[in-house]
């Protein structure tokens, strides 16, 4: 395998790769539907949950606090009445200081201690005289005014336990220590700990209820939409006559646009087909259509009139081109077209690609650099009034544009795709007069040029494929006219020609050295003939 179709090969799998990844994992119909409520509706939610959490964390925190300091004043209470007793070693007055301490607060226990760390007075008299010591260190909560909070144990349950240590003159002759049952601070902290979670809970169940009610909702009014849709008769101040044309992505209508002036004018509406309304990358690519090719104003270029929303979705009022489309011509011919004909044709088209090549942005004046990526013989229209025009801008590239697909992804009909798209190189404008030169060639010899089944045989092929020269194909062609159609055809960009203006010149050039003065009264009797 050459180096080049390895190299198309590992492009087309991390292209299909690519568009899997985002078709497949991240896309989602009911993500589609419901973007904006269930945006709004997570907003909401974390707002409300965030706001019931705070207020009940700082209701937590608030019993907490209460808690620490009904131990802490009880401490200090205590600890003034007790200094002088303590000095004294006035045993009676220590246990009745206990006693008051109990009867008001309910310890688990309460003592008072020496210097040296040996109980003179308890709640349980059976240890006095004894050392203090907690059977665990204790785990430091937090510590003010002087007074030590700790989670400790006692006699097997949990406490949290008050110290306090008493002074004389500045030195230090014992110290206070009781404890309180640790429920009273755990459970109320356990009941707001589960109104926290009772909040989110119900904050998620709420959430979950609003979306499914949201996108109930929004299928039905989706539902009525689609319907209103398919029946519309009229789009915006267009009434549609008739279907003229349907393709895999839209459908094209007759309509009349009439003033109550008396003012009328004929255009075709372009239609989303029905099953693609919620695809929002067609959609993205239907609009992208009508807004670029609305700057482009040339007599080669379907005008864009409107684009208009309706039934929540998009329509396109466009210059309606009565007439045939270039494939169509050449299913009708069998055969390769008249080298007058097909000249006029490709000065037509060239010169319409030129201009949209080359056109500005009316405020900066930098150039769009717009590239139409779909030049095929099915968007180049021929009216029996004898206009060439090129239509279907929908997913042409401009400079102004975001890109609507991943990086190397191809774009436009596989049969007239140009050497660099299949590479996965950049596109440009090059890529556009490759395609018309494909065309050339075929409404030359009346063959298709190329013929790929899938995306890969073509990514794996075209950048190999030799093409025979048209006049090997078609010997009545000229010689002259042999060159700018091969030199059209070049896989080297620098080898192509670099505008359509100069294969507009180099043909006008062609046709005045041959005498060739075919133009539009000549393709007026040409489609009257085949197609009236």
């Amino acid at each position: 395998m050459s180096s080049n179709e390895k190299k198309a090969t590992t492009i087309t799998w991390a292209k299909k790769f690519a568009t899997k990844t985002q078709t497949g994992m991240f896309k989602n119909r009911f993500l589609d539907r419901n973007k904006k409520p269930l945006a709004t509706y997570v907003l909401a939610f974390f707002f409300i949950a965030l706001i019931c959490h705070i207020s009940i964390r700082n209701s937590q925190k608030a019993f907490e606090q209460a808690f620490f300091e009904k131990g802490i004043q009880a401490a200090n209470t205590m600890g003034e009445k007790i200094s002088s007793p303590l000095l004294e070693n006035d045993v009676l007055t220590l246990n009745v200081a206990i006693g008051e301490l109990d009867k008001k607060n309910h310890p688990v226990f309460a003592a008072i201690l020496d210097h040296g760390e040996k109980i003179i007075a308890h709640s349980d008299p059976n240890v006095i005289g004894k050392p203090f010591v907690f059977p665990d260190k204790p785990e430091p909560m937090e510590e003010a005014d002087g007074i030590s909070i700790d989670r400790a144990s006692y006699k097997g349950a949990p406490i949290v336990s008050f110290t306090k240590e008493v002074f004389f003159s500045k030195i230090k002759i014992g110290k206070i220590i009781f404890g309180m049952d640790a429920q009273l601070l755990d459970g109320p902290m356990k009941k707001y700990g589960t109104w926290i979670l009772g909040v989110w809970a119900a904050c998620i169940i709420g959430l979950g209820l609003a979306v499914l009610l949201t996108d109930r909702y929004l299928k039905k009014r989706k539902a009525r939409e689609l319907e209103e849709f398919k029946k519309a008769e009229t789009v915006g101040p267009y009434r549609l006559t008739r279907k003229i044309a349907q393709g895999g992505m839209a459908e094209l209508f007759l309509a009349e646009y009439a003033r109550h002036d008396g003012f009328k004018r004929t255009v075709a509406i372009k239609k989303i087909l029905p099953h693609l309304v919620e695809n929002q990358d067609f959609v993205d690519m239907f609009i992208r259509e009508a807004r670029l090719a609305a700057l482009l104003q040339h007599p080669n270029i379907v005008q864009i009139f409107d684009l208009i929303k309706l039934h929540n979705a998009n329509f396109i009022a466009m210059e309606f081109v009565d007439g045939k489309n270039l494939a169509e011509i050449m299913a009708h011919e069998k055969k390769g077209l008249p080298v007058g004909l097909a000249t006029f044709l490709i000065q037509k088209i060239s010169s319409g690609l030129y201009y949209s090549h080359t056109q500005k942005n009316a405020d900066t004046g930098e150039p769009l650099n717009i590239v139409h990526r779909d030049v095929s013989p099915q968007n180049m229209l021929i009216s029996f009034k004898g206009e060439v025009k090129i239509s279907d801008f929908g997913i042409s590239k401009a400079r102004s544009e975001p890109s609507l697909t991943q990086a190397g992804v191809v774009k436009g009909k596989l049969s007239y795709l140009s050497p660099e798209q299949a590479l996965g190189k950049e596109t440009d404008h090059q890529a556009d007069l490759y395609a018309l030169g494909i065309i050339f060639y075929e409404i030359l010899s009346g063959k298709r040029l190329y013929k790929f089944n899938n995306e890969l045989e073509a990514l794996t092929n075209l950048p190999k494929m030799e093409i025979p020269p048209i006049i090997k194909v078609r010997e009545d062609i000229p010689d002259e006219l042999n060159t700018i159609v091969m030199k059209c055809l070049e896989k080297d960009k620098a080898k192509r020609y670099q505008s359509g203006k100069e294969i507009n010149d180099e043909l006008a050039g062609f046709r005045r050295r041959l005498n060739i003065s075919y133009d539009e009264s000549n393709l007026v009797d040409f489609m009257a003939k085949r197609f009236k």
